[in-house]
Formats: structure tokens, C-alpha cells, sequence
């Protein structure tokens, strides 16, 4: 506590007006972590009601306190989670694009160990890992076609037509997989949702809009 503040002391900026603009970082902020796993669907209902029903910045710290505990100097300072950890959740928001996107490419020259090692270190229940699980499988799936194209074109195939076409299946959803993750736009690989083959659990975040 800063010295000759009592423990009632409020900064005046507490009291200062929500803008549309932070309450929607906010929300966002809060979605992000139901999507990691950190708040149950009953409690990121009971946040957003608090972030939509906040008039002033002290009501929608409210929204956050339990989740995040700002320092004590932030806390004399009256900044609270609801506005400085959204530099950290648009951080976080780059490098696990930067993750998703890895785990695409990395296919291309390093076959499912980039996926893997992409879904190891991804958070549990985020997109990355949920792109890392998409291209582990679909390299694998994509593997397995190719090996049984190459045994069609030994029988019957000299030009290994359907072996060719797999390939070059892997290599272009391979690389929109990538652009897709790496700019952060939702996108499902067509492939797996007409394979239901999987190895990796693949996790669904949930993002709750109002």
C-alpha cells in the first residue's frame, strides 16, 4: 500500500466512465479465458453480465477480480486486469497464431513431429492446439493415402495418378491451414471432417458472444 493511503483509498480513475472500446476488450479478454479453460460457461455468464451492466472502470474490475490479481502498486494505481492484461491476451493471441501456423507448415518439411511438437507446447483448449491437432492428423491421414496411392500405381497405376493427386491434396490444405492460422480466421480442413480418423483429441473453444 502506498504510504499515508487508507485501506478505503480509491483512485479517482476508478471512477472514471466505461468506453464501448474497453468493455469490449474486456469481453473479449473474458472469452479468451473460458477458451483456455480458466473460467466454467456459469461463470463467464456471470463476468459478461457484469462487464454489460458496468457504469464505471470500479464496477468492471469486478468482472475480473479471483481471475487475475494485480499487483499492489496496480492496485494503488487503480489499474486493475481489466485493462492491462489485454496487452497479454493479444501477446498471447499472436504467439498462438504463431503456434497454429508453425504446426501447418512445419508439416511440409518435417512431416507430423512440427504438429506435434506445436501441440505439446499450445495451451490446453486453445485454437492452437486445436490447429496443431488438425495438422498432426491430416499429415497422417494424408500419409496413409499417399502409401496406399503408390501401392494402386504399383498394380495398376504406372503413373501414379491417385498418389499424385493425395500429395498435392496434403500440400495445398496444408498451406491454407497454415495462412488460415496464422492470420487467426476460424477454418475447418475439409479433409477431416469427411475422415473421422483421429489421434490427437482435438478441443473446441467456445467463444460466447452477447
Amino acid at each position: 500500500m502506498v504510504e499515508g493511503m487508507n485501506p478505503a483509498y480509491e483512485h479517482p480513475s476508478l471512477n472514471l466512465l466505461v468506453s464501448d472500446e474497453q468493455r469490449d476488450r474486456a469481453v473479449d479478454w473474458l472469452q479468451r479465458a473460458y477458451a483456455d479453460g480458466r473460467l466454467t460457461e456459469s461463470e463467464l455468464d456471470q463476468r459478461l453480465d457484469q462487464v454489460f451492466t458496468a457504469r464505471t472502470r470500479k464496477d468492471l474490475n469486478l468482472a475480473f477480480y479471483g481471475l487475475v490479481q494485480p499487483s499492489q502498486p496496480s492496485q494503488a494505481l487503480g489499474i486493475h486486469p481489466a485493462y492491462a492484461p489485454l496487452v497479454g491476451a493479444r501477446t498471447q493471441d499472436v504467439a498462438g497464431r504463431g503456434i497454429g501456423a508453425f504446426s501447418h507448415f512445419s508439416a511440409l518439411f518435417t512431416w507430423i513431429f512440427g504438429p506435434l511438437i506445436g501441440y505439446v507446447v499450445a495451451p490446453e483448449g486453445s485454437e492452437a492446439k486445436r490447429q496443431a491437432a488438425s495438422a498432426f492428423d491430416f499429415t497422417l491421414i494424408s500419409t496413409g493415402g499417399m502409401i496406399a496411392g503408390g501401392i494402386l500405381a504399383a498394380i495398376a497405376d504406372p503413373l501414379g495418378f491417385v498418389a499424385g493427386i493425395v500429395a498435392l491434396t496434403w500440400f495445398v490444405l496444408t498451406v491454407v491451414g497454415g495462412v488460415k492460422a496464422a492470420t487467426g480466421e476460424p477454418w475447418e480442413n475439409p479433409v477431416l471432417k469427411l475422415v473421422p480418423f483421429r489421434i490427437l483429441s482435438k478441443p473446441e473453444p467456445k467463444r460466447l458472444g452477447r
